[in-house]
């Protein structure tokens, strides 16, 4: 079984096209999942519609939580999963593919050293010999902080990868993203010190390589994810989303910065 999370912050908002953003990504979840499923929506510190929306789907488990943010809502979601794999998805992304989670387990079904499968983006990691940042821990705080820089990126947004092809690189970004229930529970899922959000998903998939040798990588589906939509970004960069970044990308570097070397995978899989 697949328990599919989606994560809600004020969702209940009107895009471009004059359709109400959380409905349309409600709507496709419903449209194009197969088989055995479960829908979970963490409905985040809403102050609009936004639960009233995920109350017309029957089928939904709705989690209320107080405006924790990404990583600790996720972990809510994947605490009370009850599938063989989950997929976290956020409230900005629109699957438009049936049988888009059944082709996200594809590389699971092939490789038995599979973690994680994401159908947004996955790259390297290397260190950024002109970094500011790295001899000034306090600041500057209003840009991403620049210890890493990310190289060999494969998916969604750029284009680059082949329907038949399972990109394995050092890590992934989440959305949608598939992990393996009984390999996260052993990792004890996310940590929780990179909330409010950022740079959790990489630090599981460098633990998933550390402690469970499990690869991670992109695999495509056909979906809709417009940086518009985003409640975030859609009005700018906040300034505490940029402190954010700062400090969890400290905490992966101190973490991990023992493999970062040697960590630069390009591996591309062929399915059948």
């Amino acid at each position: 079984m697949h328990s599919i999370l989606v994560n809600i912050h004020n969702a209940a908002r009107k895009i471009s096209t004059g359709e109400i953003l959380l409905e349309k990504v409600l709507d496709a979840i419903v449209k194009h999942t197969t088989g055995d499923y479960e829908l979970i929506c963490m409905v985040d510190g809403c102050t609009d519609e936004s639960e009233n929306i995920v109350d017309k789907y029957a089928n939904a488990q709705k989690i209320i939580l107080p405006n924790v943010f990404e990583v600790k809502s996720n972990n809510a979601g994947l605490k009370q999963s009850k599938g063989d794999y989950a997929i976290i998805i956020q409230d900005d992304q629109v699957v438009c593919e049936t049988g888009w989670n059944q082709r996200l387990q594809k590389p699971y079904d092939e490789f038995n050293d599979v973690f994680a499968v994401t159908a947004r983006v996955a790259h390297n990691f290397i260190r950024n010999p002109n970094s500011r940042d790295i001899h000034n821990p306090d600041g500057p705080q209003n840009n991403w902080c620049d210890y890493l820089t990310t190289c060999d990126g494969v998916g969604l947004k750029h284009g680059n990868l082949p329907r038949n092809t399972f990109a394995i690189r050092s890590t992934v970004c989440r959305g949608p993203l598939m992990l393996d229930m009984e390999d996260l529970r052993k990792l004890d899922y996310l940590d929780e010190s990179f909330a409010p959000c950022d740079m959790d998903d990489h630090d599981l998939m460098f633990r998933a390589h550390k402690q469970l040798n499990k690869v991670c990588g992109a695999y495509s589906i056909n979906m809709e994810a417009d940086h518009a939509w985003s409640a975030i970004h859609g009005s700018g960069t906040p300034q505490w989303l940029y402190k954010a970044h700062h400090k969890n990308t400290k905490i992966f570097f101190e973490r991990h910065k023992d493999i970062l070397d040697s960590r630069r995978i390009i591996e591309n899989r062929v399915l059948k």
